[in-house]
Parts: C-alpha cells; sequence; structure tokens
C-alpha cells in the first residue's frame, strides 16, 4: 500500500452511508491530520462537493500519486 499524500487521489475500500458513498468512489486528499487519519473530498462531475470527512487510512487506498503524477497499480493478493 502506498502511503498517502496531500492531493492524492483515494479510492474507498467500505461504504461510507453517512455520506452516500459506496465502496469504489473516488476523492481527494485536502488535509493530513498526521495520525493516520486525512481529510477527504469527494465531488460530482460538476466538480461540486458532495462529501468532505475525515477519514482513516486504512478505509481507503491511493490510486493516483499526486507528487509523481502517476495512476498507481493496485496490488492483488492471493
Amino acid at each position: 500500500m502506498n502511503k498517502a499524500e496531500l492531493f492524492d487521489v483515494i479510492e474507498l475500500l467500505t461504504d461510507i452511508p453517512k455520506f452516500s458513498l459506496r465502496k469504489g468512489e473516488q476523492g481527494a486528499i485536502i488535509d493530513d491530520y498526521q495520525n493516520g487519519v486525512f481529510e477527504v473530498e469527494f465531488t460530482n462531475k460538476k466538480g461540486e462537493t458532495t462529501a468532505l470527512f475525515s477519514i482513516p487510512e486504512d478505509k481507503f487506498t491511493v490510486v493516483w500519486c499526486a507528487k509523481t503524477e502517476q495512476w498507481l497499480t493496485p496490488i492483488i493478493s492471493n
């Protein structure tokens, strides 16, 4: 798993019913609280914020690295 950093794109590993988000939806990290919890923003196709909340990094995976500007290939375990 890649270390999450500011402006990375993440993908949810679980549903978040409180915000009507489903596993697989993507958002962007906008703040790092340095304790394994990140502020993530989710938007619609118009760019409007649909959800903004703090989430622990065990609930998501990084799919795009802002530092390298590259999409990441997920590690698939058997």
